[in-house]
Formats: C-alpha cells, sequence, structure tokens
C-alpha cells in the first residue's frame, strides 16, 4: 500500500515563466485551475494540496509578487541565473524593473522557494548555487558586475540557512516528499553528501569551492573522491 505522501500527483503543474508577462500569465492560469479544482475552498488551502508551482519565476511584477503571496504559489528559482544575467540584465530590463522585478529570492523566501541548478546551462553544484544565493556574487570569480564584493542588488541576499532550506526541505515540500527527502531523520530516505568540514563552518568566500567527499544513495555509498597520493595531502 502507498503512503498517502508518496501517491504521485497527477494534477500538479510546473510552469516555466521568466518575463514577467510570462509569470503574470502563468499566475493568471494557476489561479484559473484552482477555481476550477477546489470551488468552495479558499485558493491558500487549494494551494496547500496541488502545490503548483512556477519555475525560474524570474521577472515578477510588484503587482504580480503580491498574487503570488497571496495564493502561495511555490517559486521554483536557480541563484545562479542572476549570477550569470548580472552584467547585461539591466541593460535589458532597465533599473526600477531590475530593482523591484528581476531576481527575487529574499523577498519570497516566505513562500519555501525552491531553489536549483538549471543543469546544465548552469553548473550543477548546489553549493555554487548557495554561494549566489548568499552573496549575490559570481561562484566562478567571487565578484558582482562592479567587480567588488558588495553583490549584485544584496538586498535579495539570503542566509546560508535559508539557502540550505532552499535546496533540500523546500524542493521536498514541493514534491510531495516531506518526511522522505531533504532530510536526515528516522524514516526519511538515507541520502545525504559528506564534506569535508561542517557546512555552518566554512566561509561564504570559500563556499563556492566546496566539493563532495562522498555521495549516498538509499543507505549506499555511490561516490567517493579519489584521495591524493600519499605526501600530497
Amino acid at each position: 500500500m502507498t503512503p498517502a505522501n508518496l501517491t504521485r500527483r497527477t494534477d500538479q503543474v510546473n510552469i516555466h515563466a521568466i518575463g514577467d508577462l510570462a509569470n503574470r500569465l502563468a499566475i493568471d492560469a494557476i489561479e484559473a485551475a484552482i477555481q476550477v479544482l477546489c470551488p468552495i475552498s479558499s485558493p491558500q488551502d487549494c494551494q496547500a494540496k496541488h502545490r503548483f508551482r512556477i519555475e525560474h519565476a524570474q521577472i515578477i511584477h510588484p503587482d504580480d509578487q503580491k498574487r503570488i503571496a497571496e495564493i502561495h504559489i511555490i517559486p521554483s528559482i536557480q541563484p545562479t541565473h542572476a549570477t550569470s544575467d548580472m552584467g547585461y540584465a539591466e541593460r535589458r530590463l532597465g533599473e526600477q524593473r531590475t530593482r523591484d522585478e528581476a531576481y527575487r529570492m529574499r523577498s519570497l523566501l516566505r513562500l519555501r522557494p525552491i531553489l536549483g541548478s538549471d543543469f546544465p546551462v548552469e553548473p550543477a553544484s548546489i553549493f555554487e548555487g548557495m554561494y549566489a544565493a548568499t552573496t549575490r556574487r559570481s561562484p566562478r570569480t567571487g565578484f558582482d558586475p562592479s567587480g567588488g564584493k558588495t553583490g549584485w542588488y544584496p538586498d535579495e541576499r539570503i542566509l546560508l540557512e535559508d539557502a540550505l532550506k532552499g535546496f533540500t526541505i523546500n524542493p521536498a515540500y514541493g514534491a510531495f516528499l516531506e518526511g522522505k527527502a531533504g532530510v536526515i531523520d528516522v524514516g526519511a530516505y538515507a541520502d545525504w553528501v559528506v564534506l569535508d568540514e561542517p557546512l555552518e563552518s566554512i566561509s561564504l568566500e570559500d563556499l563556492r569551492k566546496v566539493t563532495v567527499r562522498e555521495t549516498w544513495v538509499g543507505g549506499k555509498r555511490v561516490y567517493q573522491r579519489p584521495m591524493p597520493p600519499a605526501g600530497l595531502q
């Protein structure tokens, strides 16, 4: 018998939307679906049941940011998109739209955003993604577009703890796998990675260079980083 929270959801929709019009139309579609699926429930209760997502959620008009918040639509965000695009985004969007609409992260925290990489478009490393989210600087260079360390629109930076949730328990919730994925707990899938030192002890500047020592899936080690020859450690 399949546990309720592992039942495949065939009525969950994840819409890819980057531009502000695309995001508006995605929200319109989700609102329309909620009215059909849950005619006597509140939009929030219906969304909690179906967990509709917007993939990228990259440029959203302030009015539509309010609509997303009211319905609790889940934004699925790739932090390195912001740092890859930051060199030219403002030239395309203008200062006001970039400031008020583009590459929101901190502004969407209450919606439990799912963070990802969009690999192979961006590097698969979650540590580069966490670096981009916490610093708003390029994981490749360590700098913002001006060559400084302030970060691109730094008000949208998030804390390391929030970035970790974005790559673990938030995706589990979005996939109806809470309590099974994204956590190390009794009854959960035994999936984890082993690092050389605790994540919280790693400086933000070193975060972008972190590599995995071991990867475990289902309680079995499936990867181990080759050790350097004796004398070179």
